[in-house]
């Protein structure tokens, strides 16, 4: 097994455990919705962008009750002007 099917995999297995979409993965981790497409499709990726998907896959992830940029700033009181 090749580095970039193991990364796939640990891509994948990462994305199933997580319910996230592959495109997600690729926007949250290195700005790319495309990474994993790019990545099936026999693409190459630098030094950094293994760095930083390696470094995503393993920071721990907020919990559900945070909001989906990883914020948690609670609910908003009623009647608070935004």
């Amino acid at each position: 097994m090749t580095e970039a099917h193991r990364l796939l995999r640990d891509i994948e297995a990462y994305c199933s455990a997580h319910e996230m979409a592959e495109t997600t993965f690729g926007r949250l981790a290195v700005n790319d919705g495309k990474l994993v497409g790019r990545l099936r499709a026999g693409k190459s990726i630098t030094l950094k962008t293994l760095d930083d998907i390696t470094r995503f896959l393993l920071a721990p992830r907020p919990s559900a009750e945070a909001g989906a940029d990883g914020s948690c700033d609670g609910p908003k009181a009623s009647g608070a002007a935004a």
